[in-house]
């Protein structure tokens, strides 16, 4: 199965960006989202999408825009 198309600016790919970051805050005292740079934040949405991708294809989650 390919994997779905999913746009960079999505915004579950935000969401899923921006609560990642929240996590690695609250565990390692990482900067929150809003501390990152603009660039630091644009970086981290590549994973943020691909992670996305990865729930659809597991079936965790359903494929449409949320």
């Amino acid at each position: 199965m390919p994997p779905p198309h999913i746009a960079m600016d999505d915004p579950r790919v935000l969401a899923l960006a921006r609560e990642r970051q929240q996590l690695s805050h609250e565990g390692v005292f990482n900067p929150t989202w809003e501390e990152l740079t603009d660039e630091e934040r644009e970086q981290s949405l590549p994973d943020a999408r691909n992670y996305l991708k990865a729930a659809i294809r597991a079936g965790l989650i359903p494929e449409g825009n949320g």
